[in-house]
């Protein structure tokens, strides 16, 4: 569909992430970094692309950058700058931690994007909500988003959900997972090189997992490869309020790292912290 305004890129690139312990736009994968990656996908497409940094940031970069308008504005600071920036285009925003994000899942984005809707993303394949992690935003969103942040939000998924967004299917399934933590990043060079594979898995939750999950036990269907992969579905699927660094994961009665393959038909536990222990 032919859209009403130009449309600029905007990739967030915020610095030192607290989980993955690095710079994840430096991150590499499969010999590019995950910053080259998602440019070499954007330009051909999408020639204007704006880098979205903290205020603070002193390093150089190839491309241009918009600053944070304040020193710690949330996850919807790139947004609200990119707006002030130019109120008069559309914005795609993009994560840089995407690595298997590809250029059918960007054209089909702009391809069947609705310019009668604030916004127009994709939905996240574990959860079935609107994604942020690549959206393009109407002009007329900007508006909405000064209005959420006066009124104290700072949640980059509800503000899109407010948008009443046009939500569209993922061509690639994996084109929006995105790399947190190492964990998530072996995660996903698994997938890249094996792909998605359907297993079941049987998993127990215990302590204040078991009270936010549905069942303090349940039989999945999962594509995940390994056992981080699997919390992150279920994490995101009945939004435990736990990410994975609080659990520890067991796998047939044992103790396991994270990064442990995903066998199928594989009894797991997951074990939050317990009082006095």
């Amino acid at each position: 569909m032919s859209l009403a305004f130009p449309i600029k890129a905007l990739v967030l690139v915020g610095g030192k992430s607290r989980r993955m312990g690095q710079d994840k736009a430096q991150l590499e994968f499969e010999g590019k970094t995950l910053l080259e990656r998602l440019l070499a996908v954007l330009a051909p497409r999408v020639p204007e692309i704006f880098l979205s940094v903290a205020q603070e940031e002193q390093r150089s970069f190839q491309r241009p950058v918009i600053r944070d308008l304040t020193s710690n504005p949330g996850p919807l600071g790139g947004l609200e700058a990119a707006f002030a920036h130019d109120p008069k285009s559309a914005w795609l925003v993009l994560a840089c931690d995407l690595p298997l994000f590809d250029d059918p899942t960007l054209a089909a984005l702009l391809a069947h994007a609705d310019a009668s809707a604030m916004a127009s993303c994709f939905l996240s394949r574990l959860d079935g909500r609107p994604e942020p992690l690549c959206t393009l935003y109407q002009p007329e969103a900007g508006v909405k988003l000064t209005e959420y942040l006066a009124q104290g939000g700072r949640c980059a998924r509800k503000f899109l959900e407010s948008l009443k967004p046009q939500g569209l299917a993922l061509p690639n399934p994996l084109a929006l997972d995105n790399a947190n933590r190492p964990e998530h990043l072996h995660e996903l060079t698994l997938l890249a090189r094996e792909g998605l594979v359907r297993k079941e898995a049987t998993i127990t939750y215990y302590g204040k997992l078991s009270s936010e999950a549905p069942a303090a036990e349940e039989i999945v269907q999962t594509q995940a490869a390994t056992c981080a992969g699997l919390y992150e579905e279920v994490r995101l699927r009945h939004r435990l309020s736990l990410d994975l660094d609080t659990v520890k994961p067991v796998l047939a009665d044992e103790f396991v790292d994270w990064t442990t393959p995903l066998p199928p038909g594989a009894q797991v536990a997951f074990l939050p912290p317990f009082a006095g222990g």
